[in-house]
């Protein structure tokens, strides 16, 4: 306050009007939803990343599994069954018996787990040409994939891990893909933001092979070879 003319006057003061309060919180809004899709984005991403890192590593665990043991026939071998879009299960020696059969032939419920990720996840696995679940990823004895669906056709072991209702068509957004491929001899790859696996090339030997030449005594006498 200050004085004029001997009475006390009240200085000016300003504040917000209602329209400039109206864009503020206008704006306020704005900001908090972009903040809020970029969290939910970064969640899904999340999401979707660990349920292809559990899958590879499933996988990779059955492959060394099958290598270690040694499996004689197929029913035998270490596998990953993809029951659905949502679920698997590992078929493992868990229990370190040697094998994951019972006496009747059948799977053995120790080597058994079960991993179904509808509940916590919003990802699916999309097996790349077959629609037939359940789809079984074997693993022999030197590592090498056996992939067949459900009605016993070879798989081509190129899996798709995306977010549910992304996964094809028009809406398809590469950077919510990621993708877990098996070459023959059972490598298992991760590939993300919409790379596609690479074929291996085919290896080609060229040239004369060296010759050997050796010579073992025995006794007195020699036999020489090349």
């Amino acid at each position: 306050m200050y004085k004029l003319n001997g009475k006390k006057r009240l200085e000016s003061q300003e504040g917000l009007s209602l329209i400039e309060l109206l864009v503020v919180l206008v704006i306020a809004g704005i900001l908090s939803s972009v903040a809020m899709t970029q969290l939910g984005g970064a969640k899904t991403d999340f999401e979707r990343q660990n349920i292809a890192r559990e899958f590879k590593i499933y996988l990779e665990r059955a492959r060394f599994d099958s290598v270690k043991r040694r499996p004689s026939s197929i029913s035998d071998m270490s596998a990953v069954i993809l029951g659905s879009s949502t679920s698997f299960t590992a078929i493992i020696d868990k229990n370190r018996n040697g094998t994951v059969l019972n006496a009747d032939g059948t799977i053995e419920s120790s080597d058994r787990h079960q991993v179904d990720f509808t509940d916590r996840s919003n990802a699916q696995i999309i097996v790349s040409d077959t629609l037939n679940y359940p789809v079984v990823i074997r693993f022999d004895h030197r590592g090498q994939i056996i992939a067949k669906d459900s009605s016993g056709n070879d798989v081509n072991p190129v899996f798709t891990i995306c977010s549910r209702g992304n996964c094809s068509g028009s809406t398809l957004n590469v950077d919510d893909l990621t993708v877990i491929s098996i070459s023959p001899t059972g490598t298992i790859a991760i590939l993300s933001e919409g790379q596609t696996p690479s074929a291996l090339p085919t290896p080609v030997v060229s040239g004369t092979p060296p010759r050997i030449n050796c010579q073992i005594l025995i006794a007195n006498s020699s036999v020489t070879c090349s």
